[in-house]
């Protein structure tokens, strides 16, 4: 899909990060751009910038977990700007635990915002882009969405998820001229392992970093520049790429769960 002025693209969890990197790159092009986030002066921010230097872009607070928020980011994005041709289902939130050691809340805090959030991006936005004739879905997974590390079992159970959906949509909306990419960086120099922050109060409040995940943390601050994987993604946009892989040290992963899955077969020989 061509990109550029009159189109206009919606970015979740677009206040910080990949998603304030996603609208910084698409007001480069010359798109409007609908910033949203659960934290609003983060949206704000990103948006303000965006028009001070020439683009146009307005700030949408939304709980990507509830879908009649999400409704409710759709009706703005449509009504303000006429369209919606890019959205990036991008907002995401890890917490560091083992499933024998998750709780309710953690189960459902995490599956809310990395599944649900997608879903409901989907849900909401794709009748409205089918009608228009064109667009394309941007669903942030992750390199755990393609292998699975140890000790974060439900960020890893919803990024295979979306990854599992990104790859049925990309079949089911080919007719209808909806493209499809599922993004699956390595480690990007992000807040992801701040995301507690911003756990709302049903799912136990906010929460600081455990001491246990603070190497994460380190090792991500030294990550790739969110604008790289922007780039990335934009590239994918235009000539119609499923899957964005963004390092190649998590290639070994990947070729390790091909090679046990081949192994699964081996047993039926």
């Amino acid at each position: 899909m061509e990109l550029g002025t009159g189109k206009t693209a919606v970015v979740t969890g677009g206040g910080s990060g990949i998603g304030e990197a996603l609208c910084r790159a698409f007001a480069a092009e010359g798109m409007s751009v609908v910033v949203s986030d659960i934290d609003l002066s983060a949206a704000e921010g990103v948006a303000n910038s965006i028009n001070d230097t020439g683009g146009s872009a307005i700030a949408v607070r939304t709980d990507v977990a509830d879908r009649a928020s999400v409704k409710e980011l759709a009706d703005k994005a449509f009504e303000t700007f006429g369209g919606v041709h890019a959205l990036c289902n991008n907002a995401g939130v890890v917490t560091f635990r083992s499933a024998a050691e998750m709780s309710d809340s953690d189960w459902d805090w995490v599956m809310g915002v990395n599944l649900d959030g997608v879903i409901n991006g989907v849900t909401q936005f794709l009748p409205r882009m089918i009608e228009q004739g064109e667009g394309h879905l941007v669903n942030t997974s992750s390199s755990a969405g393609l292998f699975a590390p140890p000790g974060m079992a439900s960020y890893v159970a919803s990024k295979q998820a979306v990854v599992g959906l990104s790859e049925h949509l990309n079949h089911d909306l080919e007719a209808v001229n909806i493209g499809v990419s599922v993004l699956c960086p390595g480690g990007v120099a992000t807040k992801i392992v701040e995301a507690g922050r911003n756990r709302p109060d049903e799912h136990g409040g906010p929460e600081d970093v455990p001491d246990y995940a603070e190497p994460i943390r380190q090792g991500i601050s030294q990550g790739m520049p969110p604008s790289e994987v922007a780039a990335r993604v934009l590239d994918a946009i235009r000539n119609q790429h499923l899957y964005i892989v963004t390092h190649e040290d998590t290639k070994a992963g990947v070729e390790a769960r091909i090679e046990g899955i081949r192994a699964g077969y081996a047993l039926n020989d």
